[in-house]
């Protein structure tokens, strides 16, 4: 009889982790996350802490490996090993379900010692938001698919991004869960229904007003063009199609040019060359900028002549570059090597892995009208970077990615969603330019005015508003995650105390 109990919560497990990965794209369907982890619920609250963290586990598990499944044909393309991929993929899968796992631990726990049911939820919601919090920096950090990040289609939801950050959509949504879960579980549980939607009431409503100051919210209005090359991955660094390469992004600067833009933005490496050194990269980009027109932001390699390789993102103007940005976060396994000595003798390839610099500024690209702060790929995943980007005087934010990497899957699309919230926690227009796709243009307000999808090859002309306010997230950072870790202290160390 125990036996079919526990399988009968490993299946809901399961579940959580199933309806969960779909309130993410593609198959976007946001609104299945506010129900979600009621299965969760139903294995946890029945079961003791060592139990409870194994349902946890399950549903991290299945949840990660069903959202991140790309990464075993991105692994496999880097290794040519299928074997490999998986067995580094499984590791992070893992790694990730330990969040989940550890969140359900401390729920059963506390469930005996928090006989209110409206406490135990602040307390998993609390809990929740700084598990996402630890994991968007802890070793280097992988925030991808974050509850909050699921709302990216409910503007209204995410405006209270502005003052929380992504991690007060997710406390709102495990908040929600936890009292889904007691009005099905109590007879008398309609105050818990009643309260879970007036807190999503309210939210909106008050985010429906936010929304609606930050349309078109600006000093001042600008052209922009975002160009998306779509270079296969597999010809970006091959040199045998450099000139193939410049070629395409010249024809993409004639059409800029046709578009008047006054700011034109390339993709992360949009260069097959090191600059300055490469003078066949350095002049096409010369030529090219100067035939779009305008302030040019534009993604290459650079290294500084002593040997010290950067990821780099560079403003051209005039006949040259006049600034650049070296690129604050890398990619472990992708642009450095944690432990390569150690870990080579078992992963060959990690010895042809990329071994660049970490840059530490956060330069704002001017020409006296437009002020950019631009971010390099994976910069986007850390609302830090972003704020400090306008902390320094940036007006309008940009990202330059190259996402051909994740190929035709569900990545770039996650990767694309991240934008949303820096552009609403700052209040500022954001403008990306991918490779491969997905680039497009946000609005303050975090509504998306135009994008274009993976794997297709153009160029989007629109407007931009630029402007200097400054929001509480981005003067204060994470001072709401800050409150739940302290919520969360006090109700651990009330348990240890009772």
């Amino acid at each position: 009889m125990v036996l079919k109990q526990i399988h009968k919560n490993i299946i809901f497990s399961i579940l959580t982790g199933l309806l969960a990965v779909l309130a993410f794209p593609k198959a976007g369907l946001f609104v299945l996350i506010w129900a979600a982890f009621i299965p969760l619920m139903f294995a946890v609250m029945r079961s003791s802490p060592k139990v409870s963290l194994l349902y946890g586990l399950v549903a991290g598990f299945v949840f990660n490996a069903a959202g991140l499944y790309w990464l075993v044909p991105m692994l496999q393309f880097n290794t040519g090993s299928y074997v490999q991929a998986f067995a580094a993929a499984f590791v992070l899968w893992a790694y990730l379900a330990l969040y989940w796992g550890a969140w359900s631990f401390f729920v059963s726990i506390s469930k005996k010692y928090f006989a209110y049911p409206f406490l135990l939820a602040l307390f998993a919601a609390c809990a929740w938001a700084l598990l996402e919090y630890v994991r968007t920096y802890f070793l280097t950090g992988f925030p991808w698919m974050l509850a909050g990040y699921s709302q990216y289609k409910f503007t209204e939801i995410i405006q209270i991004a502005e003052f929380t950050g992504v991690y007060g959509v997710s406390f709102i949504i495990i908040f929600c869960n936890m009292l889904f879960y007691f009005w099905l579980t109590d007879k008398k549980g309609n105050k818990y229904l009643y309260t879970a939607l007036t807190v999503i009431f309210v939210v909106a409503v008050f985010g429906a007003f936010r929304l609606d100051k930050f349309k078109f919210f600006g000093d001042e209005t600008f052209k922009a063009a975002v160009v998306q090359p779509n270079v296969d991955q597999y010809k970006k660094w091959d040199q045998s199609f450099k000139d193939e390469i410049l070629f395409g992004l010249e024809n993409l600067a004639l059409e800029a040019a046709e578009k008047k833009a006054d700011l034109t933005v390339w993709p992360e490496t949009a260069l097959p060359g090191f600059l300055p050194y490469d003078k066949q990269s350095y002049k096409s980009a010369v030529r090219f900028t100067g035939i779009a027109g305008g302030f040019n932001i534009l993604g290459a390699p650079y290294t500084d002549g002593t040997g010290r390789l950067y990821n780099a993102v560079f403003a051209f103007k005039g006949g040259g570059y006049v600034s650049l940005h070296k690129k604050n976060h890398l990619v472990p396994f992708g642009e450095f090597v944690p432990f390569q000595k150690e870990l080579s003798r078992f992963f060959g390839v990690l010895n042809m892995l990329g071994n660049f610099t970490r840059g530490t500024d956060t330069r704002v690209f001017t020409d006296g009208r437009i002020y950019a702060g631009a971010t390099l790929c994976s910069e986007n995943f850390f609302p830090d970077i972003s704020r400090r980007f306008v902390l320094s005087g940036a007006k309008v934010l940009t990202n330059h990615t190259n996402d051909a990497w994740f190929f035709d899957t569900a990545a770039p699309y996650q990767h694309f969603m991240m934008n949303i919230f820096r552009a609403v926690e700052n209040r500022k227009a954001m403008l990306v330019s991918a490779n491969s796709g997905v680039s497009g243009i946000i609005e303050a307000s975090g509504r998306i005015v135009s994008s274009l999808s993976s794997y297709k090859s153009g160029m989007l002309a629109g407007e931009f508003l630029q402007n200097d306010f400054i929001t509480f997230y981005t003067r204060q950072g994470d001072v709401f995650v800050r409150l739940c870790a302290v919520i969360t202290l006090v109700l651990l160390v009330t348990i240890l105390v009772l």
